[in-house]
């Protein structure tokens, strides 16, 4: 009697833990997060040195597996240098050719988001990842608010682009994430951007800066780039897959039929017609 006992508790305890572990299959079907953060520009101007600016944006990615998703991202990028921040002593070329821009740009891309690791929100064991993200990009400066190529004292260069140009981007991502409590999860990216254009300073290799005798040029370091490190908060749209539920309706209907066929006797049918002689 005892082992039996044994065995009934062992049944029901092995039974509620497969019910659960059933209850706890999760589908992530997307996720929508924002992030803020701060980003720099790397090209011609003051190319010694690193000037951080304010970045912001949003995402919504669509998970195609416990793996891969697809990511669609908005993010607002102000970006700056200035040359006469360049101490003499790193860089005296630059600093005497004393140009800035300041610029700030609105970037969309659309990028393939791959998970090092399985990520199941609210499974202590699957709780954390790295990703990598690649893809394209399409910057453009927002209305009013790109300042054309000058020099400290707001003169004009000739030749150099009175506005920001339309920018193709090939953006590179990598970052963690780690969900805190049901589909909430914070994380962590670092995002950096290779362009189709030598013009996101609005200054190319071809563009020539005559001043006090001397021609000054560009750096000749090819087509632009620019970097994000950011913070942020996700959420993600959770599928909960449970067991089908009992159609007891259709039972109980069956047997009504049943008691009620019964009362009247047997009913005659076409191919109980056809079994007379």
């Amino acid at each position: 009697m005892r082992k039996q006992f044994i065995y009934l508790l062992f049944f029901l305890f092995f039974t509620t833990s497969v019910r659960a572990q059933y209850l706890q299959l999760v589908e992530n079907k997307g996720e929508f997060g924002v992030f803020a953060g701060q980003a720099s520009y790397n090209g011609d101007l003051a190319p010694n040195l690193q000037f951080l600016t304010t970045n912001f944006g949003g995402f919504y990615k669509r998970q195609l597996n416990d793996y891969v998703g697809l990511r669609l991202n908005y993010e607002i990028v102000p970006l700056g240098a200035f040359d006469s921040l360049t101490p003499n002593t790193m860089n005296s070329y630059v600093r005497g050719r004393d140009l800035y821009f300041k610029t700030t740009y609105q970037d969309i891309s659309l990028m393939t988001e791959l998970y090092f690791l399985k990520f199941i929100n609210g499974n202590k064991k699957y709780r954390f990842s790295p990703y990598l993200g690649f893809g394209v990009g399409y910057l453009s400066p927002l209305k009013d608010a790109s300042t054309p190529l000058k020099d400290s004292s707001n003169y004009k260069i000739p030749g150099a682009s009175t506005k920001a140009p339309n920018i193709i981007t090939m953006p590179l991502n990598i970052g963690f994430k780690y969900n805190v409590v049901g589909s909430f999860n914070v994380f962590g990216e670092f995002t950096y951007r290779f362009t189709s254009s030598d013009q996101l300073d609005h200054f190319d290799d071809n563009n020539i800066y005559p001043k006090g005798g001397i021609n000054y040029q560009a750096s000749t370091s090819g087509r632009d780039q620019f970097f994000s490190a950011k913070l942020g908060l996700s959420y993600n749209f959770l599928r909960i897959y449970g067991p089908d539920p009992r159609p007891k309706a259709k039972r109980e209907n069956l047997f009504s039929k049943t008691s009620k066929s019964s009362n009247k006797g047997p009913k005659k049918s076409l191919f109980g017609f056809f079994k007379r002689k």
